[in-house]
This record gives structure tokens, C-alpha cells and sequence, in this order.
């Protein structure tokens, strides 16, 4: 059934004339007459009776007003919201990321796409695991993590968007708090408190050492959870490898000191993963671009 021809009946039914209709559609009289046609041999009914002063709707047409009036505005909300979907200023967007980004980076991102597409819906997901394997599996639509060399490179795609650090992280009230470097062999007395060795953090800090020949000094206390790590080395003269991005706010506030380790090992690529051959949405691409200009001025080595 032609929607054309529902919305010609309707305009009958209102005007009480196919001349008053037929003005109100910017058509023409035989064009409006051709439509109420078709629609009747569609349905196999007369719709209308001819009367010398107009057309009167018959049973049928009144039964079927209702249905034809919600279809119309159906069809016209669809098309509006197809609109917006293809536009981007719409619908649902899921987006990963470890606890750490999704802490300390998303929240700028979010807070200004929100207010550029107020209608559109952004789902988080704060996970440390299966990232990658999840994002393949379709559970989510972009993954904003560290870009891992050994990434499945044939079912995701990887965009750059800035690179992070590990760095060494201590109280302001620290003893070694005024130096600017350290060797490797100055840290093996620290007192440490490291994430357990299965992070990527651990296994670069053990490479640090491993290439000047030493071994890993000995953690006095593990935890995975960067806050935990933190709020040790806070109130304490411990020491530990923590990302970057992940200390911002504490070293602003003067509550904790960074010193690089020169070495590329302890550098951390961050950007936005997405899965191979996918085009992304316009929400999607949205995201990405918002993503790239909160990088590239929080990061202006990004640029």
C-alpha cells in the first residue's frame, strides 16, 4: 500500500473535497482523483461517495482514518529518526576502555560530545580484560586502550591518538623528591609496590632492569589497582611505576612527584581500536574526532 495514496485519502476526508485536497497537496484534481483510485481497487471497496457538494467518506474510509493517520506519523517519525541516526546527533554508542582511560581520559571526550549531540547515548564499559576479544565479538563498537603490538592486526583496526608513559611515582615528601633522574641501580634499595606481575606495566619495568643487567627489586606489597598504588605512595616514602595519565590530577595538586625512566620500553601508544573492514557510524566517527582534538590538546606532541 502506497502511503501516498493513504495520505490523499486523509486529505479528503478533512477537506471534504478533492479540490480543497488537491490544493492543500500541491497537486493536481485528476492526480488526487487517480490516487483515491488506486487506493480503492487496492482494497477493493469504494471510499468515497460523490455528492454534489464534495465527497463524503464512506464506512470504509472512516474505519480505516485511524490506521492511516497512525501510519503517516509513523513513517514520519522513522524518516526522522533514520535522519538523525545517519546524521550522528543520535541512537546508542558503546564504548570500552581499562579502568584507567576510562577514569582519567573518557570523561573529557564524553562531556563534550554530549554537548555537541545531546540525543546521543554513550554506554562505557570499564573492563581490564578480553578487551580486544570482545570488541571482535561485537560487544562493544570502539575500544579506546593501549595500542598493543600484539593486537589480532587482521580483525581490528588500530587509530593513534597520543602516547603515554610509565613513569616513577612518589610522595612530594619523598627523600628523593628533588631529583630529576635516576640509573637503574639507584632504584634496587626503593621500597616497592608494584600491579602483579602479569600487567604490561610489570613486564616492561622487569625489562628495564633486565637490560642494564639487574633483576627486579623486590615488591614489598602488589596490587593491580592503580588508586591502591597510589594512596600507598602518598602516604609513604614506597615507590612504584604507574602510567602518566593516570597520576595527572595528584601531581597538579601537588600530592605526588613523576620522574621519567629514559626508555622506550616504558613508553605507552594509546588510541582507539575498532574492528577491521567495519565502517564506522557517524556517532562512531563522531567519537573518534572528538577523541583526536581532547588528545591533541591535552597532548600537544599528539599533534
Amino acid at each position: 500500500m502506497d502511503l501516498r495514496h493513504l495520505k490523499s485519502m486523509l486529505a479528503v476526508i478533512e477537506e471534504g473535497s478533492l479540490g480543497k485536497a488537491a490544493q492543500r497537496l500541491n497537486v493536481s484534481q485528476p492526480a488526487l482523483t487517480k490516487s483515491i483510485q488506486r487506493l480503492e481497487e487496492h482494497l477493493g471497496v469504494r471510499l468515497f461517495d460523490r455528492l454534489s457538494r464534495g465527497m463524503k467518506p464512506t464506512f470504509y474510509a472512516e474505519s480505516l482514518q485511524g490506521y492511516a493517520k497512525a501510519a503517516c506519523i509513523g513513517m514520519a517519525e522513522a524518516e526522522t529518526r533514520i535522519a538523525s541516526l545517519r546524521n550522528g546527533t543520535e541512537g546508542v554508542l558503546t564504548v570500552a576502555a581499562p579502568p584507567q582511560i576510562a577514569t582519567d581520559l573518557l570523561p573529557h571526550i564524553l562531556v563534550r560530545l554530549s554537548e555537541e549531540r545531546p540525543k546521543l547515548q554513550v554506554r562505557i564499559v570499564s573492563q581490564n580484560k578480553n578487551l580486544f576479544t570482545d570488541l571482535v565479538d561485537g560487544h562493544f563498537d570502539l575500544v579506546v586502550g593501549m595500542l598493543y603490538d600484539e593486537l589480532p592486526g587482521e580483525a581490528l583496526a588500530k587509530q593513534w591518538l597520543f602516547d603515554d608513559k610509565l613513569v616513577l611515582v612518589m610522595s612530594t615528601k619523598h627523600p628523593l623528591a628533588k631529583r630529576k633522574s635516576f640509573e637503574p641501580k639507584e632504584l634496587l634499595a626503593e621500597k616497592w609496590v608494584f600491579a602483579d606481575g602479569d600487567t604490561w606495566n610489570q613486564r616492561r619495568l622487569r625489562l628495564y632492569f633486565e637490560q642494564s643487567g639487574l633483576p627486579l627489586p623486590f615488591g614489598r606489597m602488589e596490587c593491580r589497582n592503580p588508586a591502591v598504588l597510589k594512596s600507598v605512595v602518598e602516604v609513604s616514602d614506597f615507590v612504584t611505576v604507574i602510567a602518566r595519565l593516570g597520576v595527572e590530577k595528584e601531581v597538579k595538586a601537588g600530592l605526588l612527584k613523576t620522574v621519567d625512566l629514559p626508555s622506550p620500553l616504558m613508553q605507552r601508544p594509546i588510541g582507539v581500536v575498532r574492528r577491521e573492514g567495519e565502517p564506522l557510524s557517524p556517532a562512531a566517527k563522531s567519537f573518534v574526532k572528538m577523541a583526536e582534538d581532547i588528545c591533541r590538546e591535552r597532548y600537544p606532541a599528539a599533534g
